[in-house]
């Protein structure tokens, strides 16, 4: 977990759905978070329901290559969270369908051959945050969810 002033984000790099699970059932040890980054790269193996959910993101990245990670069920989870305002991609999924990828304009590298776009976050005290696509330079700003 880190924070900046009342910004909250968590990245639990590769941690499987069994410890990932003891962090939230019975009780979610974290609470609520601005922006996760999904967990694995967006593997099924990790990511369990129970925490995506207990978490409550405003915002998730999944760090995925073209063929590597963003798993459909894993990204249906995360996609499905309670509050979830926005889903970020670094690479389209190859592996993967339309219905579980995110709207392009999210996603960093669209073309399976990576042209090292990169998604980037800036976050300020009061909890607000933008995400930059470095692809195409759109970018959110998020305020602070209540």
């Amino acid at each position: 977990m880190i924070t900046y002033g009342q910004f909250r984000f968590l990245d639990l790099g590769d941690l499987t759905k069994k410890k990932e699970l003891e962090i939230a059932c019975p009780n979610n040890l974290l609470g609520k978070v601005d922006l996760f980054l999904v967990s694995h790269h967006g593997a099924d193996l990790s990511n369990p329901k129970a925490l995506v959910w207990a978490l409550h993101p405003q915002v998730a990245i999944i760090d995925n290559g073209a063929r590597k990670g963003a798993s459909p069920a894993a990204w249906q989870v995360v996609h499905d969270s309670p509050g979830l305002q926005d889903l970020w991609q670094l690479h389209y999924a190859e592996e993967s369908d339309k219905l579980h990828n995110t709207d392009p304009e999210r996603i960093a590298n669209v073309k399976e051959n990576c042209e090292g776009k990169f998604l980037k976050v800036t976050a300020e005290k009061d909890g607000s945050f933008t995400v930059i696509n470095g692809r195409t330079g759109a970018e959110k700003k998020y305020s602070r969810k209540p």
